[in-house]
């Protein structure tokens, strides 16, 4: 009689495996959906990161990465970057220009959010946020064109009016000092639009009744955005700035590029135009660049770490 006994605890095991069984079945065309994403990141970041074995390795192009032997020194191609003063130099020019551009980009989209929330104007208002989202979606190559005709030392439209009022003509596209205020234009003209769509988003969530609440208060504008809108936007703000925080160490290696010059590379070397200058263009040091960029991927990672952890510890968010 004892074999044919079923406990209560195998009743429920049996149960939820046939739950399981048929989530998985009426969820199979969500991993077909799925699928397609998964790999590509495998085949086109993961499989690749193999080739971090450079980096300790006395690389051979003609005998391939595998083939290649190891150095006696693991740390060989570290030391040779870390004593390298182009390096120090690329590196305080990543974390000049990347800190501003991300403090700069991180503040005026919310700026920018937060007014086209109090617009009344409902046409008016959506006509902005799509004229503020066009440059999204143009090229960088031609962003930087218009850049560069809009600021052009001979013809540049900038240049004319100086010249029209009877001032010199500056050559803002090489000058070192005008390098970070025009990238971080750039920036802010291509993604400042376009990153209102997330706060926009979050302020349609917010409830209204706190706003009606404020009126019968006599609460003005000013007073519903400090203590209604932005206390309501805290946690979308505070993971969107640790998403953000690692970015000033990659930098935006293809808008800085088409903006670098001879005039200007004291200023716009950064980390990644560096590797790309020394790994595939002039000296082909592909080991000490795959080391430099294994250093900076840590970093990163350590980076948006901090940041989560300085956010759970001064605020109730937090990314992870």
């Amino acid at each position: 009689k004892g074999a044919f006994m079923v406990s209560g605890e195998d009743i429920r095991r049996s149960d939820a495996r046939r739950r399981l069984k048929r989530n998985l079945r009426k969820s199979v065309p969500l991993y077909f959906l799925i699928a397609l994403p998964v790999v590509w990141y495998i085949i086109f970041c993961y499989v690749p990161m193999a080739g971090i074995s450079i980096a300790f390795k006395d690389y051979n192009a003609y005998v391939g990465i595998w083939d290649s032997p190891w150095c006696e020194d693991p740390f060989y191609w570290f030391k040779v970057f870390w004593n390298t003063k182009g390096f120090w130099d690329a590196l305080r020019n990543t974390v000049v220009v990347g800190a501003v551009n991300t403090v700069v980009c991180f503040v005026v989209p919310v700026v920018l959010a937060l007014m086209f929330n109090e617009m009344r104007a409902v046409m008016y208002k959506k006509t902005l946020q799509c004229v503020s989202y066009m440059p999204y979606f143009v090229s960088t190559i031609a962003l930087v064109s218009i850049f560069r005709v809009m600021f052009g030392m001979q013809d540049g439209v900038v240049n004319n009016l100086i010249a029209a009022c009877g001032g010199d003509r500056i050559n803002f596209i090489d000058e070192p000092s005008c390098f970070i205020p025009i990238y971080v234009g750039l920036n802010i003209w291509k993604g400042a639009g376009w990153g209102t769509i997330i706060y926009t988003a979050a302020m349609a969530g917010i409830d209204m009744q706190l706003y009606e609440a404020a009126d019968i208060e006599g609460a003005g504008r000013f007073a519903k955005i400090r203590f209604i809108t932005l206390p309501s936007l805290a946690p979308t703000l505070v993971v969107m700035m640790i998403l953000a925080v690692p970015g000033f160490l990659g930098g935006d290696f293809e808008t800085v590029l088409l903006l670098q010059t001879a005039g200007n590379r004291s200023v716009s070397e950064i980390l990644a135009t560096y590797i790309y200058r020394f790994g595939i263009g002039e000296s082909q040091q592909y080991e000490m660049t795959t080391a430099i960029g294994l250093c900076t991927s840590i970093l990163n990672l350590l980076v948006i770490f901090g940041a989560n952890e300085i956010a759970r510890r001064f605020s109730e968010y937090s990314l992870f």
